[in-house]
């Protein structure tokens, strides 16, 4: 994705606030220190079930896996013609 202009912008904006604050001198009582930890692990937690739903689907994309045929789909003539046969029966 090409950057544009104002997505430069944005990005020296953030930079220069980061490193232009003043120390706010406060306190992260545990509640508050828990929170972000909580936070923390739910967002890594939500990137390993992102990974693992996809994982498969990746190596497919990248060649490194063979696509599996769906096992339903081999059964399904064997059972049209056995209901076919025992229609005639």
């Amino acid at each position: 994705m090409p950057r544009t202009p104002t997505s430069f912008s944005w990005i020296a904006a953030a930079l220069l606030l980061a490193l232009v604050s003043a120390p706010a001198h406060a306190y992260i009582d545990p509640g508050t220190g828990s929170a972000i930890l909580q936070g923390i692990l739910a967002a890594l937690a939500a990137i390993a079930l992102t990974a693992k739903l996809y994982w498969h689907r990746l190596l497919r994309m990248l060649g490194l896996r063979k696509q599996v045929e769906d096992p339903t789909e081999a059964t399904a003539p064997e059972k049209r013609e056995h209901s076919e046969s025992s229609k005639n029966d």
